[in-house]
């Protein structure tokens, strides 16, 4: 396409590309950690959940449908 440019990358150059993996101890500790954060996030959005669900309802005390006031 007009005005890019295009590069290859050869298996030379995939080949002294280094990769660092850490230990499996280290792998297992970051999975712990992104699964704590991942229960945190959870009962956090739970926890919005309910507050949406009360405002709601503070909202209809407020502005009681029309139908509410008739009854």
């Amino acid at each position: 396409s007009a005005g890019s440019t295009r590069y290859n990358i050869g298996q030379e150059t995939l080949s002294a590309i280094v990769v660092l993996i850490p230990s499996l101890p280290e792998q297992q500790k970051i999975a712990a950690c992104l699964s704590s954060l991942d229960a945190l996030i959870a009962a956090q959005a739970d926890k919005l959940s309910a507050l949406k669900t009360h405002k709601k309802g503070l909202m209809q005390q407020l502005f009681p449908s029309p139908e509410a006031q008739n009854r």
